[in-house]
């Protein structure tokens, strides 16, 4: 092996010298590479964005969601694949409804503000503007179809098919908006505003409608209506730190916090008068004391039948109301008209006593119209109009007056009757049967369960309603075949007769929950009462199952999809560069 003479140190320095850069020139030529860096991001924000996120940014209107700090030129220059547009597109719902519409609604204001004060800034509030207002000029046709669909699916009741679609949509728009916020574009008081705009009109939309009127739900639908304003207030709160006003000028916190506060209250009244079910639902102290209040009757037998079926089931249910006040008002009805119905009411209840049937002008010739049947001739004849008739035979068992022959004969009449109902249909068929199977205890001669379960539960089917409208609830009985919807006092009926004749096979006692549930609207007055009692004999029914919580939660899916909404419009908002005012723009305010 031959020996190695290794180069001296010296030599190589000297060798390679020629190459060496100079720290100066180096250090030179990289600023200056990063300031062409820093150039062209200043002049294209986009362009460290993949071709797939430019493409899709191609379809927003950039200069809003940007802050000025991106065109929608520099986004175009990326060629648009199809499955790229259709990533846009998914998005364009949730740009119409939660983005465009605040959007339009605040840069008015901003553009206004600042002409007034003649602040700086004016040229990037009228190119947020513009942007807007170009978006809509070639968006509209498409923007109008989301809004009229949005409509028409709170108007059908299909809310959690809504809410989906837009979970989906601002899913999408918020991958976009993350892209952006990750380089410090975008602007979280537009985004903050205009994710609130979509929140309110989301609400008032909810509020508005009859929403899931059509479907089983056991919340009152206005519910969402609360999510929706309650997450409002949410968005309000994370930008309302950063509100430099719609005018574009920093607004002192003596002006910023009282108007938030306004607004704030606003949505809060609303909410709690959605939320009255729910904050003062119907116990049953607050039953008894709607039984003692009974003092007026303001719909005469109206309002009577209301009151019977709720003070049936107090005391029933042994709260042991004070009934003074109903009698005194009883009173009034036996000095003066003697309506037959409201006669019928007061003996149900148990207000008139022995004593005061001699009043009754008409009791007499009654009893023997009803009674007086020597050839046997009307035994087999149904009983006319025996809500009428109610109050005498009552009256008749209160002063012993029925012999067990008029006992057998009442029971003919009374099971002819009840087949007649059975035949004839299709009005009042579930009062008049109510009707006859409490009288026929009455009498001590109860029904047969076994022999008209098949035909009552034929009749309960078939009244039940599963379609609402007109701001009715599905799920409730008909008072009438041809009727539209069901009844409120129809449904208590219904709900008595399957204390004594079971639940048919086939009905989904959920409907009828739902339709009974408590109400913030239609549901202020005596319905309150009447639908409280009735969900609670449904749910003390024999073999009754209560929904089970995958249940509830598949149910109120709607409820589910509006809180999933609201929280992807609060990280959407919290989630965007927060865009601090200049300090030209500090000083001029």
């Amino acid at each position: 092996m031959p020996f190695l003479n290794p180069v001296p140190e010296d030599q190589l320095r000297d060798a390679l010298r020629a190459y060496r850069v100079e720290p100066g020139r180096f250090e030179a030529a990289v600023r200056e590479r990063l300031e062409t860096v820093d150039r062209r991001r200043q002049d294209d924000p986009l362009a460290c964005f993949s071709p797939f996120l430019r493409g899709v940014a191609a379809l927003l209107p950039l200069p809003f969601f940007t802050g000025c700090r991106a065109s929608e030129a520099a986004a175009k220059t990326v060629p648009v694949a199809g499955g790229v547009k259709l990533f846009g597109y998914l998005a364009f719902p949730a740009i119409s409804l939660f983005v465009l519409l605040g959007a339009s609604i605040f840069s008015v204001a901003k553009i206004h503000g600042i002409q007034r004060k003649n602040h700086p800034g004016l040229d990037d509030a009228h190119a947020e503007s513009d942007a807007v207002l170009l978006w809509w000029k070639r968006h509209q046709w498409p923007a109008y179809l989301v809004f009229a669909a949005t409509i028409a699916l709170v108007w059908i009741g299909a809310t959690w098919l809504l809410f989906l679609f837009y979970i989906i949509s601002f899913g999408v728009l918020l991958y976009v908006l993350s892209s952006f916020a990750r380089f410090g574009l975008g602007n979280r008081l537009l985004i903050g505003q205009s994710c609130m705009a979509g929140l309110m009109l989301l609400g008032q939309l909810t509020a508005s409608f009859s929403a899931g009127d059509n479907d089983i739900h056991f919340l009152d639908q206005k519910v969402i209506a609360v999510v929706f304003f309650g997450g409002a207030m949410l968005v309000l709160a994370c930008y309302a730190r950063d509100l430099n006003g719609l005018a574009g000028r920093r607004v002192s916190p003596v002006v910023r916090w009282p108007s938030a506060a306004l607004l704030a209250l606003l949505l809060i009244s609303l909410s709690a008068w959605f939320l009255n079910p729910l904050l003062r639902p119907a116990t049953p102290a607050r039953i008894k004391a709607f039984v003692e209040s009974f003092h007026e009757a303001p719909y005469s037998t109206s309002s009577w039948r209301s009151w019977e079926i709720v003070a049936r089931w107090a005391i029933e249910s042994k709260l042991d109301p004070d009934l003074s006040g109903a009698r005194r008002l009883l009173a009034r009805e036996i000095a003066g008209e003697q309506n037959p119905f409201i006669l019928g009411n007061a003996f149900r209840v148990g207000l008139i006593r022995a004593d005061q049937i001699r009043l009754l002008r008409d009791y007499e010739s009654r009893r023997h119209s009803l009674f007086d049947d020597p050839h046997q001739i009307q035994v087999k004849q149904p009983i006319l109009s025996l809500s009428q008739e109610d109050w005498v035979i009552r009256a008749s068992i209160l002063l012993g007056n029925l012999t067990a022959q008029d006992r057998d004969y009442l029971e003919k009449r009374l099971l002819t009757t009840l087949d007649g109902l059975m035949a004839k249909g299709p009005y009042d068929v579930i009062a008049e049967t109510l009707l006859v199977t409490r009288l026929l205890e009455a009498i001590d001669r109860p029904a047969d369960p076994a022999r008209y379960r098949d035909r009552v539960h034929k009749w309960l089917r078939k009244f039940h309603s599963r379609s609402g409208g007109g701001f009715q609830l599905a799920g409730g009985f008909k008072t009438y075949l041809k009727a539209p919807v069901g009844s409120v006092e129809t449904t208590a009926s219904a709900v008595e007769l399957m204390e004594v004749y079971g639940v048919p096979d086939g009905l989904d006692l959920n409907w009828v929950r739902s339709f009974l549930k408590p109400m913030a609207f239609i549901r202020q007055s005596d319905e309150k009462w009447i639908t409280a009692v009735s969900l609670d004999r449904l749910n003390r029914l024999p073999g009754a199952r209560r929904p089970t919580w995958p249940e509830i939660l598949y149910h109120e899916r709607s409820l589910i999809a509006a809180m999933v909404l609201v929280g992807l419009c609060l990280y959407a908002t919290l989630s965007s560069p927060n865009r601090r005012p200049s300090t030209e723009e500090i000083r001029a305010a």
